[in-house]
C-alpha cells in the first residue's frame, strides 16, 4: 500500500512540473512589462523550453531577436550547451520565418515612405511655415527642404554635402528643425529659435543647459512636433523636394543627386537611415 501511495505522489508531482512549463507565462504583454518599450509590430514567433529557461524569438522590424526568459527576468544573448550553439541552431531553423518577416517589414517601410511623400506633397505650405532659416547661394532659383535635429550626427554629416550641392546647382536649402531625439535636442532647438540663429549659427550650435524659452519657440514647436508625428516620421535627416515629388530619408547624398538628375561623384552614398527616435 505504501509503494502505491509513493507512486501516486510522484505522479502528482510530475504532473505539476510538466504543467508548469517555463514558457507558460511568456506572451507579448508579459515581455512588455519586463523590457524597454517594444515596437508596436514586435511579435513572438517561437517559444521552446531550454532547461530552466524559455527560449523566445521575437520578430521586430524584419529581424529575429532571441531572448531567454525565466520566471521574472529576461536575458538577451546567446545560449551554448554541451559545446552546441543552441541560439544559432534555433535561428537557422527559422530561416523561412526570418525571410517572411524581412519581406513584410520592407513592404511596410516602403508603404510608409509613400504615404509620407504624399503627406508632405499635400502640406507644402506647412513645410514653408515651419522653415526656420536657409542656406541660399547667389542665383538660387530652386530649393529643397531638409528636416534636421540639432543634436543629430547624421544631419551634421549631411549638411556640408548639401551646401556643396546647393552652390553648384543654384539651390536654396530651407532648414526645418525637428527635435526628435529627446529633451537635449528640444533644448537646443529652443536655443536656436529664441536666439534667432542664422544658418551659420546653427552649424556651430553647442548645447547650453537651462536655455530660457520664448513664445516663438513654443508656437513653432507646437506646430512642428504633431506635424511630423502625423507623417509617422521618427528619424532624421529627411530631404524633401520643393514641390514634394520626392523624399530622401537618411543622409544618402547620392539619392538626393539622383532625384535631381545629377551624377554622383563616386556612386556611393551615406547611411540609409538616420538615427531613430528614442
Amino acid at each position: 500500500m505504501r509503494c502505491v501511495f509513493v507512486f501516486f505522489m510522484l505522479l502528482v508531482l510530475s504532473s505539476d512540473v510538466f504543467a508548469a512549463s517555463v514558457c507558460t507565462h511568456v506572451d507579448r504583454d508579459w515581455l512588455a512589462k519586463q523590457v524597454p518599450p517594444l515596437p508596436g509590430e514586435a511579435k513572438i514567433v517561437y517559444k521552446k523550453e531550454q532547461g530552466v529557461l524559455c527560449e523566445v524569438v521575437l520578430a521586430m522590424d524584419g529581424k529575429l531577436v532571441p531572448l531567454y526568459v525565466g520566471k521574472d527576468f529576461v536575458l538577451v544573448g546567446k545560449l551554448f550547451r554541451d559545446k552546441k550553439f543552441i541560439t544559432g541552431e534555433t535561428i537557422d531553423a527559422l530561416k523561412d520565418v526570418a525571410s517572411r518577416e524581412r519581406i513584410e517589414a520592407n513592404e511596410k517601410k516602403a508603404l510608409k515612405k509613400e504615404k509620407r511623400k504624399a503627406y508632405f506633397k499635400q502640406n507644402l505650405k506647412v513645410l514653408e511655415d515651419l522653415t526656420l532659416f536657409s542656406f541660399k547661394p547667389a542665383k538660387a532659383d530652386k530649393f529643397l527642404y531638409v528636416v534636421t535635429d540639432p543634436n543629430c550626427y547624421y544631419c551634421k554629416e549631411l549638411m556640408p554635402d548639401l551646401e556643396m550641392l546647393a552652390m553648384e546647382n543654384h539651390l536654396e536649402i530651407k532648414v526645418i528643425v525637428f527635435p526628435v531625439l529627446g529633451p537635449k535636442s528640444r533644448n537646443m532647438a529652443v536655443q536656436a529659435i529664441c536666439e534667432k540663429y542664422s544658418y551659420e549659427d546653427y552649424e556651430q550650435i553647442q548645447y547650453q543647459p537651462d536655455t530660457p524659452g520664448c513664445s516663438q519657440a513654443d508656437l513653432l514647436l507646437k506646430k512642428t512636433m504633431p506635424f511630423f508625428s502625423g507623417a509617422g516620421l521618427s528619424g532624421v535627416p529627411v530631404v524633401i523636394s520643393g514641390d514634394g515629388t520626392w523624399v530622401v530619408e537618411g543622409n544618402d547624398i547620392a539619392q538626393v543627386k539622383q532625384h535631381l538628375g545629377l551624377a554622383s561623384d563616386d556612386g556611393s552614398g551615406g547611411s540609409a537611415e538616420g538615427p531613430q527616435n528614442q
